[in-house]
Formats: C-alpha cells, sequence, structure tokens
C-alpha cells in the first residue's frame, strides 16, 4: 500500500525564473558517484545507495478521442528528478548543491553516492519536455560520516494520464539485496562489505 499522496503541480514563469537564478548559482551534480570517487571518505562525508522508480497506472485499451483532455500520458514522458541536503529549519537549502537523475517510467534508477553528512530530501518531480508539470515531494533521507547507508526503493505511482492537480502515491520499500546486486558489477564487493540500513522517510 502507498504510504503518502501528493500532487502534480504547474509552475508558473516567475517561479520558474527563480528556480534558474538559484540553480545558477547553486550548480547541479549527478547523483551517481564513480567508483573512483568512493575510494577514500572524508571524515564528514558519507555514501547513501538507494533506488527510484515511477510506475504508471494501467489506463483503458481503447481510449476516446478526448482523453487528451485527462491529462498527458505519464507513460510517455521522461521525468527530471531533484534531491537537496535540508537546512537546519527543516526547508530544502536552496544555497547547496542540487542532485539530480533521469528516469523513465517502469525503469528503476539505481544509485550510489559520496555526499557531505547530512539530511537530503527527494524535493521534486518534473516532467520533462514541453511541460511545467511538477511533483513537489518530501522524502528526506540522512548521510552519516564515515558510512555507507541503504536508504530504500522509492516507488511512485502515477495515473495513466497526468495533469495539475492530479493525485500520485509514494511508498518506500527495502529492496537493500536487489538493490546492491544490481550495482556490484560496477563497483565490485568492497564498497558493501559494511552497509547499515536507514530508510527514507
Amino acid at each position: 500500500m502507498f504510504a503518502r499522496k501528493h500532487f502534480v503541480a504547474r509552475s508558473v514563469q516567475l517561479a520558474a525564473l527563480a528556480l534558474v537564478l538559484v540553480l545558477g548559482l547553486t550548480g547541479c551534480a549527478s547523483m551517481v558517484s564513480s567508483k573512483e570517487e568512493l575510494q577514500s571518505l572524508g571524515e564528514n562525508e558519507g555514501i547513501v545507495v538507494g533506488s527510484f522508480v515511477i510506475n504508471v497506472e494501467k489506463g483503458e485499451e481503447k481510449e476516446s478521442g478526448l482523453a487528451f483532455l485527462a491529462g498527458r500520458k505519464s507513460g510517455d514522458s521522461s521525468y527530471g528528478v531533484s534531491i537537496a541536503e535540508r537546512s537546519a529549519s527543516a526547508a530544502v537549502n536552496p544555497f547547496k548543491t542540487n542532485y539530480r537523475f533521469e528516469v523513465k517510467p517502469e525503469q528503476e534508477f539505481a544509485f550510489l553516492k559520496k555526499l557531505p553528512a547530512g539530511t537530503y530530501q527527494v524535493h521534486e518531480i518534473k516532467q520533462l519536455g514541453f511541460s511545467n508539470l511538477f511533483v513537489n515531494l518530501t522524502v528526506n533521507f540522512t548521510v552519516r560520516p564515515k558510512q555507507t547507508t541503504y536508504i530504500g526503493r522509492l516507488t511512485v505511482q502515477f495515473p495513466d494520464r497526468v495533469r495539475a492537480y492530479s493525485q500520485i502515491r509514494t511508498r518506500v520499500t527495502d529492496a537493500q539485496e536487489e538493490t546492491i546486486n544490481s550495482l556490484r558489477k560496477e563497483y565490485g564487493d568492497s564498497v558493501f562489505s559494511n552497509v547499515a540500513k536507514e530508510l527514507m522517510r
């Protein structure tokens, strides 16, 4: 069962401009570290392992010619996911680096990332392409210094067609063995020799 409900929003041009200006000042980074980056951890750095997947509800096989009024087909788009460090007030810190990755529906994205210790938030999913639809999330995880932590699989359930104010659902599950096994070929066994577990919340 999905634990949390969220709603799709439509951005306005002013907000989009502000976001571009903030990102221009802070920069963006990938949510994947190379094998070389993981060789050494600073005193205030940790590693997180997890995965993200968008599932889409099955729609009607035969739709009417007016089906487009219900929104765009969720499965036909790619999505950008943004993660940022939280500030002391528990809000996303706009002056910290944003970590991003791109996903396609029904294709799980597994990540292994070295980050400064702190609390982070998966805070936005944006439909890419000619669209201004996005979902604000408040899914948090913690990076512990000098520790590799498995943070879970975040699953987001979209309706077959999506538009502003469509409802989506999220849940976090434990798929540690499956996720780590999918990453072993690229990273080897040593990085997974002592993994703690603290699921996203």
